[in-house]
């Protein structure tokens, strides 16, 4: 409100040095100015209704949740916030920062082999073409995989190790750009301090790790500034790790269009799973 008050005081004193016709261009132009530098979203979703997502292929709402997947094969399911995000700053190329944590929990069904995972996303568009099942996570496919036209940002918490893709283990989370071969990974899990009573008072760092499919719910923590990507998780109840899982330099400016959408996506093979995402708050 204080903000809004000096905007107007400003314009107030300009009349006396300008014609009107003038004064009502700069006032158009400010105004302009002004909605455009409250362009960010902010949003926080304790449970969902179909207003709030787009959503495609086997994905639905289950209870509030968002069921990415259910009980079949070779499917994929993908849930999109209902409307693209600016990801730049008003008449810049500077991207914008952005922070979003979310709930998930990937269950297997009785009596069948799990697989294959979830991923975070931004896209360029809405659907699910151009992205295959299986190994491909909804998120490529074998043709277009690796292309830097795909303009394609993820996040993934993989449970099967695929050789093609250079998967470092079947309990991971990697960090995908425009390509299912991560740029760089690690193991599910979390860091935290144990402090060690010696004589040089040192903190040691202890790795915990987590199993990505056994039902748990798991929140995790996305923060993107100054060209610094960082990716934490924790069981539900725990407090933000300090140290990330992924903490990695890297600049999205030719990656992300100005503007995209953001949300999820999953897949089964013939291994199959529930990928169901319980909460997600974003802000930018």
């Amino acid at each position: 409100m204080q903000a809004n008050l000096g905007f107007r005081s400003c314009l107030a004193c300009l009349p006396s040095l300008m014609t009107r016709s003038l004064y009502k261009l700069l006032v158009l132009f400010l105004s302009i100015q002004w909605f455009q530098s409250t362009s960010a979203v902010k949003f926080a979703f304790n449970g969902f209704n179909t207003p709030e997502f787009l959503l495609y292929g086997t994905a639905k709402l289950d209870s509030a949740a968002v069921s990415l997947t259910q009980d079949t094969t070779f499917s994929i399911g993908r849930a999109l916030y209902h409307s693209k995000i600016s990801t730049r700053h008003p008449n810049s190329s500077t991207l914008r920062s952005f922070k979003t944590s979310f709930t998930f929990s990937i269950t297997p069904y009785k009596n069948n082999l799990a697989g294959h995972g979830l991923v975070f996303i931004f896209a360029p568009s809405t659907g699910i073409q151009g992205a295959a099942a299986s190994q491909h996570l909804g998120f490529l496919n074998r043709t277009n995989d690796g292309d830097p036209n795909n303009h394609i940002l993820g996040i993934e918490f993989d449970v099967f190790k695929n050789q093609e893709f250079s998967d470092i283990n079947d309990n991971h989370v990697g960090l995908n750009v425009n390509s299912l071969t991560s740029l760089t990974s690690y193991k599910a899990g979390y860091w935290f301090e144990k402090s060690t009573k010696n004589i040089q008072n040192k903190t040691n760092w202890n790795f915990h790790e987590l199993k990505l499919n056994n039902g748990a719910i798991y929140r995790v923590w996305i923060d993107y500034g100054d060209s610094i990507l960082g990716v934490r998780m924790a069981p539900l109840k725990m407090k933000k790790p300090r140290w990330p899982l992924l903490n990695v330099l890297i600049d999205l400016s030719d990656v992300f269009l100005d503007e995209m959408y953001v949300g999820f996506s999953a897949a089964t093979g013939k291994l199959i799973e529930n990928h169901k995402i319980l909460s997600w708050s974003f802000s930018n």
